[in-house]
């Protein structure tokens, strides 16, 4: 029975490897057991550290919230104050409310009436321009009715308008022969008024011999009656001879 020394060889020799097999998952298993015991203890140290620090952020924030509670009596307290002035300030407000309302329906009132009556006068006013409408548009109807018989006598007019600019122009020919005639019968005139006036200067001073050629006639007639006179004349007195 030489067989069994080495099967029991080699099952001992499997139980071995078995074991360091065994022996190696249990090394490497307290390795990772270690490992983690050592985060544990890293993260049981963070969470002591978190928790002093969460305990004097407790202490700060029981002192803040000691002060808020002050401060928010105080701040009730003016509130209160404020909600005291409000009322009063609310009650002031709405008599005075009330008085403005009652002046305003009263212009309101007044307003509505004048407007009123103004719609009545301008309904009135609508109604009378609305008649004026109605004659100015039958007068704008008869008006284009008497333009249209113009324009028919205006087209009946132009077969005559030639015509009338051939008369036109024979008038304007002979307007200006009339004018030419005017221009020498106003150059006579002028010499004619030249004439009579020479002639009037020329009568006055006739006039004026005349008067003189009486003044010594008179003079004349008046030495004949008189007695003669021995003495002469001076020569500066002696009356002009006749004629001149």
């Amino acid at each position: 029975m030489p067989r069994l020394p080495i099967i029991a060889s080699a099952v001992i020799a499997l139980i071995a490897v078995a074991l360091v097999v065994s022996l190696l998952q249990s090394q490497k298993h307290l390795r990772s057991v270690q490992r983690e015991l050592d985060a544990a203890h890293k993260a049981r140290t963070q969470i002591q550290g978190n928790l002093d620090e969460s305990n004097y952020n407790q202490q700060q924030l029981r002192k803040e919230l000691d002060a808020a509670q002050s401060q928010l009596k105080e701040e009730d307290a003016h509130t209160l104050e404020l909600t005291t002035e409000l009322e009063k300030t609310k009650k002031e407000t709405y008599a005075q409310l009330a008085a403005e309302k009652e002046a305003s329906q009263r212009q309101f009132d007044t307003i509505t009436n004048e407007a009123t009556k103004k719609l009545s006068e301008s309904e009135k006013r609508v109604s009378d321009l609305t008649e004026q409408l109605k004659s100015v548009s039958a007068q704008v109807e008869q008006l284009k009715t008497e333009k249209d018989a113009a324009q028919s006598k205006l087209t009946e007019n132009q077969s005559e308008f030639g015509a009338m600019e051939n008369e036109l122009a024979k008038a304007k020919e002979a307007t200006q022969e009339a004018t030419a005639r005017a221009t020498e019968l106003e150059k006579a005139a002028n010499q004619a008024t030249e004439a009579e006036a020479e002639r009037a200067q020329i009568q006055s001073a006739l006039d004026q011999a005349n008067k003189e050629i009486e003044q010594l006639k008179t003079q004349l007639e008046q030495q004949q009656a008189a007695p003669p006179v021995s003495v002469s004349p001076a020569p500066e007195e002696a009356a002009p001879p006749l004629g001149q």
